[in-house]
């Protein structure tokens, strides 16, 4: 029997008013009395249960019957999963989340083994910088998501200056990159759509009588996977793109999409396919890489690359005026 099972026995005990004590413990799992005392000095010192020893039924008792032994039940492996989850967290969330987080791991961590060695999540993962969002919009998106309430939205689109009035069905919160978006019925769209919490300019709940009734068929998984990143259209499309050698040696190390297959060439560069619903994201992905890579399909993507090509070179000039250093940029 491990720790853990003698930890729940004895406060089993102690509830059922048996009165267990070291010669108790020793008899029904067969250890010493040493052992038996440093299961008690646990629940005493690091559990902080008021626990005493009374001298006439001769055994332990709770001096608060409220005391609750805490969730003990977790392997090594499972501790260390879950501590690096809650710091992670802390990182991660907007400062209102991460207070609460950190009251929660504080509570957690005198139940947790402690690592020989111990990690700085912020040292050994890199977030990106949240953005900010503001906490009463927050506020108003869970409420709206947990009890189905429409919200009306001024919002202000990624490629528009003036904001459109919108009214949303919200399913869910997600935070990508430190950054909050909505994803929403827009019945001014007809169709689910992410809207950035940044860009939302002024909301209002409709209650009481605007609740409405989710999509059964509505998987979040499913929808968020489609893209290469958090935008994405309807459409599916595959996208072929021919990275350099130099380039492919990093290529190759990542999973990009779950769609994703990788074609190798001879000459050591690589051909990435991706399947995804939606090219704005695959192609600023691909911009990144300059002349590192070249889109073979589809050709709306290919067309899109090379304007934008045309418009860099346009700005440094032409490739004589180039210094070695912008001449890669002109020559994307």
């Amino acid at each position: 029997m491990s720790q853990t099972e003698r930890l729940y026995w004895i406060d089993a005990q102690i509830r059922d008013r048996q009165y267990p004590n070291a010669d108790a413990v020793c008899a029904f799992f067969g250890v010493s009395r040493r052992t038996a005392f440093a299961d008690r000095d646990l629940l005493l010192q690091r559990l902080n249960a008021p626990l005493v020893y009374d001298r006439r039924r001769a055994g332990w008792v709770y001096t608060d019957d409220t005391f609750l032994l805490p969730f003990l039940a977790f392997t090594e492996p499972e501790t260390a999963a879950l501590r690096r989850s809650l710091r992670a967290a802390q990182e991660y969330l907007s400062g209102s989340d991460a207070q609460a987080v950190s009251v929660l791991l504080a509570r957690l961590l005198p139940y947790l083994s402690a690592p020989l060695d111990p990690e700085s999540i912020g040292g050994a993962i890199h977030f990106y910088d949240s953005i900010a969002a503001e906490p009463t919009l927050l506020e108003a998106c869970r409420h709206a998501v947990r009890n189905r309430k429409r919200l009306h939205l001024h919002y202000r689109g990624a490629h528009r200056d003036e904001p459109t009035e919108r009214i949303v069905r919200p399913y869910h919160l997600h935070n990508y990159r430190g950054e909050w978006h909505l994803i929403a019925w827009c019945e001014l769209r007809n169709d689910f759509r992410q809207f950035f919490l940044g860009r939302v300019q002024t909301w209002d709940v409709l209650e009481p009588d605007r609740a409405f009734v989710r999509d059964g068929n509505f998987d979040i998984d499913a929808y968020l996977s489609k893209g290469l990143g958090l935008q994405h259209g309807t459409e599916t499309v595959t996208i072929r793109a021919r990275f350099t050698p130099y380039q492919a040696r990093w290529i190759r190390e990542r999973r990009y999409h779950s769609s994703q297959e990788i074609e190798e060439h001879s000459d050591g560069g690589l051909t990435l396919t991706l399947r995804v619903a939606g090219m704005e994201e695959a192609r600023r992905w691909l911009l990144s890489y300059g002349e590192e890579v070249e889109v073979l399909e589809p050709a709306e993507l290919r067309e899109q690359i090379a304007a934008q090509a045309k418009k860099i070179q346009k700005i440094y000039g032409s490739v004589s005026e180039c210094s070695p250093a912008a001449l890669k940029c002109a020559t994307l």
